[in-house]
């Protein structure tokens, strides 16, 4: 039976408490609407997941009054993105540069961020979160979805909504049970993530390190009291590495960044990495009478540039900007969820073909050749142009139509 903790009714009903998922649903109840967060796990507390902040973020959360303290609890700030190659060293993105009050890549966790976010949600009177909520089914009147079923600790439940919002991720339950199609694409690579500590003796910068050997690849990102390290492999090739032993994987890091030498003897065990197989793609319709689809539930990112999490959030201003007064006055239409499609696809589109193209000129040729990697000569271009270098670091913080929240 419900109580005060399970509500039977609300207005929007948001299944994933990610980004997307916490900034639509503070959106929505920071503007009278009454919402209910599903989260299926219990904490935020989970690995590898994105965590990059970019400009176009900070500045949302810098209209919300929470950039400051956000800022504070990043780990690090990231100025430039650079690349090392067959002797080349390369900076290809110069975030410090740009005409922002956030000129740079705030580095957070996301069980941080996401609990930040959500302890200043719960000051709401018209927001309320469930964790533990596992989603089973989507109610439906006349093709119309009306809520969902969901579980909680053993005991089922139902939820009435105006809308229903599916953001829950690449892996979504609302996009499954609405049989809404992604249409998907298998770059060419597969991830493995893992962190060592920062070497005594190193001086590394706030940055993203690329570095490219042959047939090799590895990223690095300084997130203050550890590395996060990225070692990028061909689809399908994890197996083979692995059979090859853990001391091969760490002669391998220790060739492609020798400053590591000291540290990458902590992973001493497969254990301590997780296989990230990218994946990319988009629903060809976001949304059904009743249901929508933002964030990974409407399109996988490749981790190419660390946008995910940007998106998501755009998506989620977006989202509250177009319908919140469609819901308050009680006029919400399936026309008004195709808005938000027409309003975020072109983004998303562009830069999905942006990480296409990067993941072909670049990390394919380098991951398919045995020969060391030469840059392509638009990279070296850009790198001896500080003007271009601040370029590609706004495309990547802005995107093609950042968004602004409305009505606070």
């Amino acid at each position: 039976m419900p109580d005060s903790d399970t509500p039977e009714k609300t207005q929007v009903c948001i299944i994933g408490a990610g980004p997307a998922g916490v900034i639509a649903a503070y959106l929505f109840a920071l503007r009278g609407v009454s919402v209910v967060l599903l989260e299926g796990e219990k904490d935020f507390d989970r690995e590898f997941r994105g965590d990059t902040l970019h400009a176009s973020s900070l500045e949302v959360l810098d209209q919300l009054g929470f950039a400051d303290e956000i800022v504070a609890l990043c780990n690090s700030k990231v100025g430039q993105l650079n690349f090392k190659a067959a002797g080349h060293s390369l900076t290809v993105a110069d975030f410090s540069g740009m005409d922002s009050p956030f000129p740079f890549v705030g580095i957070i966790p996301q069980e941080k961020f996401l609990s930040y976010l959500i302890s200043k949600a719960e000051a709401l009177p018209k927001f309320k979160i469930l964790m533990g909520a596992r989603v089973k089914e989507l109610k439906q009147v006349d093709g119309k979805i009306t809520g969902v079923k969901y579980k909680k600790d053993g005991n089922e439940y139902e939820l009435d909504s105006v809308l229903t919002i599916g953001a829950d991720g690449r892996g979504s339950t609302a996009r499954r049970l609405a049989d809404l199609k992604l249409g998907k694409t298998s770059p060419p690579m597969d991830v493995l993530w893992f962190r060592v500590s920062i070497p005594a003796d190193a001086k590394l910068k706030e940055s993203v390190d690329i570095r490219i050997g042959s047939g090799t690849m590895v990223v690095m990102v300084n997130r203050g009291d550890y590395i996060q390290c990225g070692y990028i492999i061909m689809k399908g090739s994890y197996k083979e590495l692995r059979q090859k032993g853990i001391e091969y994987f760490q002669n391998e890091i220790k060739g492609l960044a020798p400053e590591l030498t000291s540290t990458i003897t902590e992973i001493s065990d497969w254990s301590q990495c997780a296989i990230l197989s990218v994946v990319t793609g988009r629903v060809e319709q976001w949304y059904k009478d009743g249901l929508l689809l933002i964030g990974d539930a409407a399109h996988i990112m490749s981790p190419v540039g660390g946008v995910g999490i940007n998106y998501a959030i755009q998506d989620a201003v977006a989202t509250a900007n177009i319908l919140i007064d469609p819901i308050k006055e009680n006029r919400l239409h399936i026309s008004d969820l195709a808005k938000v499609q027409s309003r975020r696809e072109p983004a998303v589109k562009f830069i999905q073909n942006f990480q296409m193209f990067a993941q072909r000129r670049i990390i394919s040729s380098a991951l398919k050749s045995d020969k060391p990697f030469t840059p392509p000569l638009p990279l070296m271009i850009v790198s001896k142009l500080g003007f271009m270098r601040k370029k590609v670091a706004r495309f990547l913080a802005y995107g093609r139509c950042p968004e602004r929240v409305e009505g606070v």
